[in-house]
């Protein structure tokens, strides 16, 4: 495991992650810091917690959003490739006829 310090919304945090990951998580407390820094401008009644807590429910929401699409995609890619499939097989049947 790789240790790194993080900083969001000005406080410290030591946190671990896997080997080999740690780029990928630097950006991702970009992204978080940056998300944070614009709520706050239009948000500023809030404090720091109310934020991180609004900031989660959001990235949440984003993330239950693109599951959804996902699925949705992918029960159309599974419908197409049974279509194919049934059509690869009618094919193939009616090839057989043909030779008998």
């Amino acid at each position: 495991m790789a240790h790194l310090d993080i900083t969001i919304l000005g406080q410290q945090y030591k946190i671990s992650c896997p080997e080999g990951e740690q780029e990928s998580l630097l950006g991702s407390v970009a992204q978080v810091n940056e998300h944070l820094k614009e709520m706050r401008t239009s948000a500023r009644t809030l404090r720091s917690d109310q934020l991180v807590v609004m900031a989660a429910l959001n990235y949440r929401h984003q993330l239950n959003t693109l599951k959804e699409e996902n699925q949705a995609q992918t029960e159309q890619l599974n419908k197409r490739i049974q279509q194919l499939q049934d059509a690869i097989n009618g094919a193939l049947d009616n090839t057989t006829l043909l030779k008998d």
